[in-house]
């Protein structure tokens, strides 16, 4: 045991910058693996103390207008299964009403595309709470401004925020920034501000619109759904949106989860990186010391204590790289989970977080040591025979270059001696076109998803076409009339190229287990146009309707099927045409060109196209002053920025930090490869300098056999790419349950086709050059005395 672990030590001396590149392999895999977990477990506890303490609603229903409470009251008591129920009072105002005075600059919040309600503190449920996960109290004059908010205007406590509405103004000064359980995305297209008792009650009929919050609670939140169906079907109010609790879960956490996906892919990769590393360098060093394992064989070892003679080695390797990694994971966790913090408030590291990360770093150190001990079984193979009279090691079948150099009129003789080496001997690459294809791999599927986010093209994800200007016109007592002044602006200005108009409805269709559910349908001309589909297309004529990706698996339906409609006491029966992705509404919607006369609008929406010379941005900008509340008048470009912005924000600093670690990959296997490969090649480049070869010319051939295989690793990366990135973001689109399946990927050519492969190149045929400076020493006196 004494003489194995002298030998170990003496393989770190002598191979100390193949050891350090393993090393940095085994730590980086495993701090990623790590990190993921740590992310992943981190944004669920963090989320589930939230909604423990400020106990969101499982059903809510917002409506404008007036309520009856005395007939929701019985309604909801007499429904099995409702524990608790409340109606809670927000009062709605525009942006342009909110004016903030901070240290360094005054602005008000006309951009905020955002619903602003003011809401006073709840008793029991549905609380607003700090970053401690306390309830907050505001005294009068003072107020509480959703993170958010925060998060886009870079408020401060102590701030003044004046509200300005018709003749009525009132000054507060920001005491807490709190987290709001069912409104802290900007998916949701709502948040609330926490105002006194006193200041609320002052302001309440005097300024904006009031805007019902009713909510129920279960004993089990996944009824919600169900009692969405009964409630809808009573003739509540319901002038607004309904959510479930699984949605509001699941919209709180689409930011954090997109990262710990991207993590995870990562560290996979990287896992896989370590496995080729690790094979590599051991087939290296069994090679190079074939003479000293027949030796032992010779005279008596065991398989199993030379094997123990190396593996001691990698095992050391992997258990340093392995608590590095995790001590790296933990310091800078920081980094990927202040998303968390900012929206789900403070939680210290919990023991379930330590003691999952501590079992992924095991996992990723017994998982090396396997593969270790895997590959040391092909020293049961060779014999003594072979090491010691016949020369052989574990690569018995040598190819051999064709000479070839009669061609070198017309290429020259060291393009030519490299690129038939590499073709002839690939094998010997192979590690180097691996780890090219997995890092641009793994670069390129986290920025094509960064870039499919960013880009206007997402909305057709959102259950809309892509124009320049989205107008809604929002539920209330002023539908109509708000309806009516948005169709006034848009017949009388010249600026306008087309513009399209829907409106929602309500019917009624049965699910997969023939009950009765309730089907939101968006009518008009162009309804269902341009967007995504799964299968099938957008209805055509008025007896077809498309349907949500979601609301089909509900419904149990496939294109081409028959579906049938209820509404004011009739039925029509219409063709599915297509199946199509949405995210808005919970995902539950659908498309038809079918008008509906007969029944009532729940929403309008209008998306409109301009002339090439008009300006967007002023053109909406004058037309929310035109028109006024009641209405949101967004360019296109701003409504995907604000919606997503959080998701981007994040997937950019998480594709920043991959992107330093693929560089940082390629050349570490640059360095690790070549140090092995000068080698093994050492005789061959002293007979090369010995016949006249110049250490130019041998340069020139190993620049010109990593750059051939780096390219075609690339190209191999990049085709890759195209073919499984979709394909891995659908597998996990589709189990999310967000009401997406499939995504085609946007991609930047610029990026994609130059910048990345330009960056990997350089890099590579960099450290090539540093590397390659080694071999002055390389000649025939050096050979022979050895």
């Amino acid at each position: 045991m004494e003489m194995n672990w002298l030998i170990v030590k003496n393989d770190f001396k002598r191979n100390k910058v193949i050891n350090l590149a393993l090393l940095l392999f085994m730590m980086f895999s495993a701090g990623l693996a790590v990190l993921s977990v740590i992310t992943g477990v981190q944004t669920f506890i963090s989320i589930s103390e939230l909604y423990e303490k400020a106990q969101p609603p499982h059903f809510l229903q917002m409506h404008k207008g007036e309520i009856n409470q005395e007939k929701i009251d019985e309604f909801l008591s007499d429904y099995e299964g409702i524990t608790y129920w409340q109606t809670i009072t927000m009062i709605n105002v525009h942006g342009e009403s909110l004016t903030v005075f901070g240290n360094k600059n005054t602005y008000n919040l006309s951009d905020c595309r955002l619903g602003i309600g003011l809401v006073k503190q709840n008793e029991t449920k549905d609380l607003l709470v700090n970053s401690e996960h306390e309830k907050v109290i505001v005294d009068a004059g003072e107020i509480g401004i959703p993170v958010l908010l925060k998060e886009m205007y870079g408020m401060e406590i102590g701030d003044h925020v004046v509200l300005t509405y018709n003749d009525v103004q009132k000054k507060f000064v920001i005491k807490e920034f709190i987290l709001d359980s069912q409104m802290n995305s900007p998916m949701v297209s709502s948040t609330r501000i926490l105002l006194s008792h006193e200041d609320f009650d002052m302001l309440k009929d005097q300024v904006g619109e009031n805007e019902y919050l009713i909510e129920a609670y279960f004993t089990n939140s996944k009824e919600a759904s169900n009692f969405q169906t009964a409630y809808e079907n009573a003739g509540l109010p319901q002038n607004g949106q309904a959510v479930t609790y699984a949605m509001i879960f699941l919209l709180s956490a689409i930011t954090d989860i997109t990262t710990v996906f991207v993590l995870l892919l990562v560290s996979i990769l990287l896992i896989i990186v370590s496995f080729i590393c690790v094979k590599f360098t051991m087939m290296a060093a069994l090679e190079e010391e074939i003479g000293e394992i027949g030796t032992m064989k010779a005279i008596g070892l065991p398989f199993a204590d030379i094997r123990d003679i190396y593996l001691n080695k990698y095992r050391i390797l992997a258990m340093v790289g392995v608590i590095i990694g995790y001590i790296l994971a933990l310091l800078t966790s920081g980094v990927f989970t202040n998303h968390i913090r900012t929206t789900f408030g403070n939680i210290s590291m919990s023991p379930a977080v330590v003691i999952l990360s501590l079992v992924v770093g095991c996992l990723v150190f017994l998982l090396i040591n396997y593969y270790c001990k895997k590959v040391l079984k092909k020293i049961k193979k060779v014999t003594v025979v072979d090491t010691l009279v016949r020369g052989k090691g574990f690569d018995k079948d040598k190819c051999h270059i064709k000479d070839g150099l009669h061609n070198s009129k017309k290429l020259p003789v060291n393009w030519l001696m490299a690129i038939r080496e590499v073709f002839y001997k690939f094998n010997n690459w192979i590690i180097v076109f691996a780890v090219v294809i997995i890092t641009v791999l793994m670069i390129l599927i986290p920025v094509n998803l960064m870039n499919t986010f960013e880009a206007p093209e997402f909305i057709t994800y959102m259950g809309s076409s892509l124009e320049d200007i989205l107008i809604e016109v929002e539920n209330g007592e002023n539908l109509e009339t708000n309806y009516g002044r948005v169709i006034q602006v848009l017949e009388n200005d010249d600026s306008i190229e087309s513009y399209y108009k829907y409106r929602r409805i309500r019917v009624q269709t049965t699910n997969a287990e023939d009950e009765l559910m309730n089907l939101h349908i968006d009518c008009g001309d162009n309804s269902g146009n341009e967007l995504k589909y799964i299968s099938g297309k957008a209805p055509d004529g008025e007896n077809e309707i498309a349907i949500s990706y979601l609301n089909a698996n509900e419904i149990g339906k496939v294109a081409g099927d028959a579906i049938v409609l209820f509404y004011d006491d009739k039925e029509k029966e219409f063709v599915i045409s297509g199946i199509y992705q949405d995210v808005t509404s919970g995902g539950y919607t659908a498309k038809s060109k079918y008008v509906f006369s007969e029944l009532t609008s729940e929403k309008y929406s209008f998306s409109v196209n301009l002339k090439d010379n008009v300006e967007v941005e002023k053109k909406a900008d004058e037309w929310s002053e035109i028109i006024g509340s009641g209405v949101a008048v967004d360019p296109m470009e701003e409504f995907i920025n604000q919606t997503l912005g959080g998701v981007v924000k994040q997937l950019k600093t998480t594709v920043f930090i991959i992107v330093i670690i693929g560089a940082c990959l390629v050349m570490l296997i640059t360095v690790l490869f070549l140090k092995l490969r000068l080698a093994k090649d050492f005789s061959e480049i002293a007979v090369l300098k010995a016949i006249g070869f110049s250490e130019l010319d041998i340069k020139k051939q190993y620049l010109i056999k990593i750059g051939c295989v780096s390219i075609t690793g690339i190209l191999a990366g990049i085709i890759l790419t195209n073919v499984l990135g979709e394909k891995i973001i659908n597998l996990v689109l589709s189990i999310s349950g967000l009401g997406v399946k499939k995504v085609e990927l946007i991609v930047n050519p610029l990026f994609q086709y130059i910048l990345v492969p330009l960056l990997l190149q350089v890099l590579m045929l960099l450290v090539t050059l540093i590397v390659l400076k080694t071999i002055k020493k390389y000649n025939i006196i050096s050979i022979i005395n050895e």
